[in-house]
């Protein structure tokens, strides 16, 4: 991992960098051409001009991601890895969980690392607790920047698609994140948690409870 050494900079360059603040995670919900669910989780922040530097410290909280793997790599009898890169077709890429540091929705791979908390190099299953991923090329802007194209000043992390409808399955994620101003060499660094899966709402569920017994009783 690319390393930055703390330096002496301007009082205007502490000040934007201590006015850009990340803002928590954010997850959006959608179907796959396939018919599977996908998720895509931000990163959001409140300041334009910021590069990201890496996602640290992956933490399962409770549940089970249940991510699918679509792309060919193969190892140990499992198919797939998290870092979807341009050999993976765009059919197979909309149908897989990945993670990025470019921010790019279509999982280019340019640039993104896994480090070594990955398992296995990173193979197909649920991302391991500690793990984390990093842009190999931070002096290059990447998708905080304008905010144009993702909509306000966030940043695409992963995507987790599951099997089919995953209504019922419910995880909960947490991990650090570091990220600097551009044209500064000092990290920033923030954490927040996000969720993945829908939960039936409290009514839903007593419904179901009196759908079971109607069912018990008509046997």
């Amino acid at each position: 991992m690319t390393r930055f050494v703390l330096a002496t900079v301007a009082a205007s360059t502490l000040a934007s960098a201590a006015s850009a603040s990340f803002t928590g995670y954010s997850v959006e919900r959608g179907t796959t051409a396939g018919g599977n669910t996908r998720y895509s989780v931000y990163a959001n922040f409140s300041a334009s001009n910021l590069v990201f530097l890496n996602a640290f410290s992956f933490v399962n909280v409770s549940g089970t991601m249940n991510a699918r793997h679509q792309d060919t790599f193969v190892a140990d009898g499992e198919v797939g890895t998290w870092q979807a890169g341009p050999s993976v077709s765009s059919t197979d890429r909309g149908e897989d969980s990945w993670v990025t540091a470019s921010g790019l929705a279509t999982s280019s791979g340019w640039g993104t690392a896994l480090d070594p908390g990955f398992a296995s190099g990173g193979t197909v299953g649920d991302i391991n607790n500690g793990a984390g991923w990093y842009d190999a090329t931070p002096g290059t802007a990447n998708a905080i920047l304008a905010g144009g194209t993702q909509g306000g000043y966030r940043m695409l992390l992963m995507q987790v698609v599951r099997t089919g409808n995953d209504a019922g399955q419910a995880s909960s994620h947490s991990m650090q994140l570091s990220w600097k101003v551009a044209g500064t060499t000092t990290a920033i660094f923030g954490n927040g948690s996000f969720d993945l899966g829908v939960i039936p709402a409290p009514g839903a569920m007593a419904l179901l409870g009196l759908a079971g017994l109607a069912g018990r009783r008509s046997r």
